[in-house]
């Protein structure tokens, strides 16, 4: 595993600009606007696909999958960024965002990576060839698992403070099974989140700090929370336990060091054994460094986004 690059992030550094994205002005690509979403019907509800940035018969494909709670708005800070070169698909996972959820039971943090390939497989038929995956939470967990599913089709992976690492014993599993209790998601979903989000000052966390002020009054999206928190001790959420992983797939992780609910400090050795060949970034963030400092995150992924782009598809 490389040594990790530590990244200083601004307190207000929520500006974006072509050269902190990475991205020189001889290549930008066509616009960043929506294109058109996509539902693909699963086991486990409708789950809405948005599209946005390039046209995938032009450009890479990038897959962003989102972390509990959330839905594609997470990455709005950055959409417009990676837009220029890149067709987007944000997932909205069962029960948030524009998804439909049908069995409560069913979801669970391992039926994610199911539902990621079945959309992998349905963006296929709108152009998709290969896919960077690019997930949060327990959406970089599902990104390991589609790697290993759908190998073919995935050139890289940047997991962002990605569930399945940290080790698992009896504090942890006490965790997810306090925090996936009915009266304590309740009351916990929103300081949780203010801890883990970072300062209202960053325009990009403001908005994901809203929709989970919404959550204890939604009894559908409450309750794939705490399936998704309870879930996480499933004996197969442990990537360190299979490890070493898809070695032959490029992988990014991208940690905020600040993150007090899924610290470095935890997971760097689960990491390190799961998969060693990784490249590392530590960041001066929390939980969703891409919404707290944008321009610095698109800065750490730049060059390993660069070589996917240009990997024959």
């Amino acid at each position: 595993m490389e040594s990790p690059r530590a990244t200083d992030a601004d307190a207000d550094d929520h500006r974006l600009d072509p050269e902190s994205a990475g991205l020189d002005s001889d290549d930008r690509g066509p616009g960043s606007g929506s294109l058109d979403a996509v539902t693909v019907p699963t086991a486990y509800g409708d789950v809405v696909v948005h599209l946005s940035g390039c046209a995938p018969d032009s450009a890479p494909g990038l897959l962003l999958l989102h972390a509990n709670p959330g839905d594609h708005r997470d990455f709005d800070p950055i959409l417009a960024a990676l837009g220029q070169a890149w067709a987007i698909a944000a997932v909205d996972w069962p029960g948030y965002g524009a998804s439909t959820v049908t069995d409560l039971d069913a979801i669970t943090v391992e039926a994610l990576g199911e539902i990621a390939e079945q959309v992998v497989e349905a963006l296929t038929a709108k152009g998709f060839r290969t896919c960077t995956v690019l997930g949060n939470s327990v959406g970089g967990y599902a990104a390991v698992r589609l790697a290993q599913r759908a190998g073919d089709r995935i050139r890289g992976l940047v997991l962002v403070q990605s569930a399945g690492f940290a080790p698992r014993n009896l504090l942890s599993r006490g965790l997810f099974q306090v925090m996936a209790r009915p009266g304590v998601a309740r009351r916990a979903v929103v300081p949780c989140a203010r801890m883990y989000l970072g300062s209202t000052r960053h325009a990009g966390v403001r908005p994901i700090l809203e929709r989970a002020e919404a959550i204890p009054r939604d009894p559908d999206r409450l309750a794939v929370y705490r399936q998704l928190w309870r879930t996480l001790d499933d004996p197969r959420v442990d990537l360190p336990a299979a490890g070493p992983l898809l070695p032959d797939l490029p992988v990014l992780v991208v940690w905020g060091r600040n993150d007090p609910i899924n610290p470095w400090l935890l997971n760097r050795r689960g990491i390190a054994r799961a998969l060693p060949h990784a490249e590392i970034a530590v960041l001066a963030a929390r939980h969703e460094p891409f919404a707290e400092t944008p321009a610095r995150f698109l800065d750490a992924v730049r060059e390993f986004l660069a070589a996917r782009a240009e990997t024959p598809s």
